[in-house]
């Protein structure tokens, strides 16, 4: 993971750096002490997955910088701040921050959450590679009935196949990624028609009501 970490505190970016090199969490690709030193053109460039940024800057604070790279964002943004204002924290959430890390910094708190975090990413791309999988085995094409089980099994094992090849198919989010493969393949056999593409979110919700469902029955 690419890491580029944004703080007019330079203390602040030797120990957020320092912690993701002591624990391999990835590489700093770039710092800046301002958001007005930094703009999407550069961070794309860097190939940064994970931009760690200030909210309160002299310059440019970290609300106007994320506000200013547009969307959609081609990587993460974890948030620092000693703000508690629920207001200004809920318009970081709309901005798509995914975490808040609090100031003074606490390594374990940094640590979980950056790990959390490549985590997301992880799944995002297991999903994203799945998708691919699908659209080029069409599964948006009509099927007779009779070749639908050699297709599921077909969809399945690919599935498996990319989870091994990215060393993910032993932990244990492999089984929530292959139980919403399941939930878009049953999905796709109840509709005739062609249909959009569920969200990530939708995937968890139902997956997530699928298995409370079966734990109640049980």
């Amino acid at each position: 993971m690419n890491f580029f970490i944004v703080d007019d505190d330079e203390a602040i970016r030797s120990m957020i750096s320092e912690i993701i090199e002591d624990y391999d969490l990835g590489n700093v690709v770039g710092q800046a002490e301002d958001g007005a030193l930094i703009d999407i053109g550069m961070l794309n460039f860097k190939k940064v997955d994970i931009l760690i940024i200030d909210l309160l800057m002299p310059i440019k604070d970290g609300i106007h910088t994320v506000k200013d790279f547009g969307k959609p964002l081609a990587f993460k943004i974890i948030m620092l701040s000693q703000v508690e204002d629920k207001k200004i924290i809920g318009e970081a959430y709309n901005l798509g921050i995914e975490y808040y890390i609090t100031k003074p910094i606490n390594r374990l708190e940094v640590i979980k959450v950056i790990e959390k975090v490549i985590s997301n990413i992880k799944l995002e791309k297991s999903i994203s590679d799945i998708q691919k999988t699908l659209s080029l085995l069409g599964l948006n094409k009509s099927r007779s009935s009779e070749e639908k089980p050699v297709f599921k099994n077909t969809i399945l094992e690919s599935a498996e196949f990319i989870l091994t090849d990215l060393g993910m198919i032993t932990e244990s989010g492999s089984k929530d990624i292959l139980d919403m493969l399941q939930y878009i393949i049953e999905l796709d056999k109840n509709n005739s028609n062609e249909y959009e593409f569920p969200s990530l979110k939708n995937l968890f919700i139902n997956i997530s009501k699928k298995d409370w469902e079966s734990l109640i029955k049980k």
